[in-house]
C-alpha cells in the first residue's frame, strides 16, 4: 500500500463524517486507488449532497450506495476476504443506519449547515458558535458509536490485519481529538484557521498489507497468550534506553530482568488451569460475538495477574536503584521540558505526566546508593 489516497471531496467528508459512515470507521475516506468503472455514473455522495442543498434528507438507497463505496475501501486497505467483507458491510448498514435513527433531528441539520460553510470556519460569528455547540456533543457521541463499533469488528480479523486496524484507530484518535477541540472554539467563540475535519496525513509508516484469509469463512478467533517474559524485556530495554544507563548498568539491569522473568514464570505454571478456563471462555465468547463476556473475560485475567503487576512495580524499584543522582536528574530536565512543551496551534488543557518524577528524597537515595556499590 505504501502510499494513502485521500479520494474525498469537502462534501463527501463531510456527509460522511457527521452523517453516519463515520459511525463504522472514518476509513470511507481512506480510500486506495480510485475505481475503475466501465461507464461513469453519478457517485452516491453527490445524489446526498444534492438532497442536502434542496433540504431533503438523503434517500435510504443513497445511504446504502456511499456505505458500499466505504466497504470496497475497506476491503481493500484491510484486504478481507469474501465472508469478511460481507460482516463488514451488515455491520456498518446496522450501526449506521441505528446512528441515524437515534439522532435523526441533529445529524442532518448540522451536515446542512456544515456543507453551507464547505467545513471552514463560519463568517457569521453567531452562526459559528450555534454549530460548535450543537455539533460538539454529536461528534462525541459517533466518536463512542465508532470505538463500539469496531471493538466487534475487531473480533473477525486476523492479527495481520489488527495490526493495521490498531494503527488506524490511532490516527481516528488524533483525528477525534482535533474534531472536538475545534468545535470548542467555534463553540466559544474563537474561529479556526482550518477547517474542522483535519486534512489527511500523507505518511509512508503505514502497516504492511496483511495477507488475505481463505475465502469462504471467517478466520478463527486467537486468544491473546500473556507472556511476562515479553512485557518485562520490553520494560528494561525501554528503561535502559530511557535512562541511558552505560554498559555495567546494563548488565546489572539485565540480570536483574532475568530474576524477575524466573518469578514471572513460576506464577504462569502455578496459574495455567486458571489461565486456560479464562481463554477458553474468552475464545468461545469470541466465537459469538459476544463483547459483554469477552469483557468479563479480559477483566478475570487482569484480576489473576494482579501479583505479575506488582513484580514489575517491584523490578522497576530495583532498577531504578541503579541510577546515579545525574541520570535521575536528567531525566527529570527531559520530562519538564516535554511536558511544558506547547502543542502546535492548539489550546489544550496541560495533561500530567506519564511518570513521575522521582522526589528530591528519592533521587539522592538512589544516587548514593548507585555511588556506594560503585565504591
Amino acid at each position: 500500500m505504501g502510499r494513502r489516497y485521500y479520494t474525498m471531496t469537502l462534501r463527501k467528508r463531510a456527509v460522511c463524517a457527521l452523517g453516519g459512515c463515520v459511525i463504522f470507521w472514518s476509513g470511507a475516506g481512506r480510500a486506495e486507488e480510485p475505481e475503475k468503472v466501465k461507464k461513469p455514473e453519478k457517485p452516491a455522495i453527490v445524489d446526498a449532497t444534492e438532497a442536502l442543498d434542496s433540504g431533503k434528507t438523503p434517500a435510504a438507497a443513497t445511504i446504502d450506495r456511499i456505505m458500499e463505496q466505504a466497504v470496497r475501501n475497506i476491503a481493500a486497505r484491510y484486504n478481507l476476504n469474501d465472508v469478511q467483507a460481507e460482516e463488514t458491510d451488515k455491520l456498518m448498514k446496522r450501526e449506521v443506519y441505528r446512528f441515524l435513527i437515534e439522532h435523526e433531528n441533529e445529524v442532518w441539520p448540522i451536515i446542512r449547515d456544515l456543507l453551507k460553510w464547505q467545513l471552514q470556519t463560519p463568517d457569521d460569528p453567531e452562526k459559528m458558535m450555534d454549530i460548535g455547540k450543537a455539533a460538539g456533543p454529536l461528534a462525541k457521541l459517533a466518536e463512542e458509536a465508532i470505538y463500539r463499533s469496531n471493538e466487534e469488528w475487531g473480533l473477525i480479523l486476523t492479527p495481520e490485519q489488527k495490526r493495521v486496524h490498531d494503527f488506524d484507530l490511532t490516527e481516528m484518535r488524533k483525528t477525534f481529538e482535533e474534531i472536538h477541540q475545534n468545535f470548542a472554539e467555534w463553540e466559544a467563540g474563537r474561529p479556526t484557521e482550518k477547517g474542522i475535519v483535519p486534512d489527511p496525513q500523507i505518511a509512508g509508516r503505514d502497516p504492511p498489507r496483511p495477507p488475505r484469509p481463505p475465502k469462504g469463512r471467517l478466520p478463527d478467533p486467537e486468544v491473546e497468550i500473556f507472556d511476562p517474559n515479553q512485557i518485562f524485556e520490553t520494560l528494561v530495554e525501554e528503561f535502559i534506553k530511557e535512562y541511558g544507563l552505560d554498559e555495567g548498568q546494563i548488565t546489572s539491569a539485565r540480570s536483574i530482568l532475568e530474576e524477575f522473568k524466573v518469578k514471572a514464570n513460576d506464577f504462569r505454571e502455578a496459574k495455567k488451569v486458571e489461565f486456560a478456563k479464562i481463554a477458553l471462555k474468552q475464545q468461545e465468547a469470541m466465537v459469538d460475538r459476544d463483547l459483554d463476556t469477552i469483557k468479563k473475560a479480559r477483566a478475570d485475567q487482569k484480576k489473576l495477574l494482579r501479583p505479575v503487576y506488582e513484580l514489575s512495580a517491584e523490578m522497576h524499584d530495583r532498577l531504578e536503584k541503579l541510577l546515579t543522582t545525574a541520570q535521575i536528574q536528567r531525566h527529570a530536565e527531559r520530562s519538564k521540558r516535554a511536558d511544558e512543551k506547547p502543542k502546535a496551534s492548539k489550546v489544550t488543557k496541560k495533561t500530567s505526566p506519564k511518570k513521575s518524577k522521582p522526589s528530591e528524597g528519592e533521587s539522592s537515595e538512589s544516587g548514593s546508593q548507585a555511588k556506594s556499590d560503585k565504591g
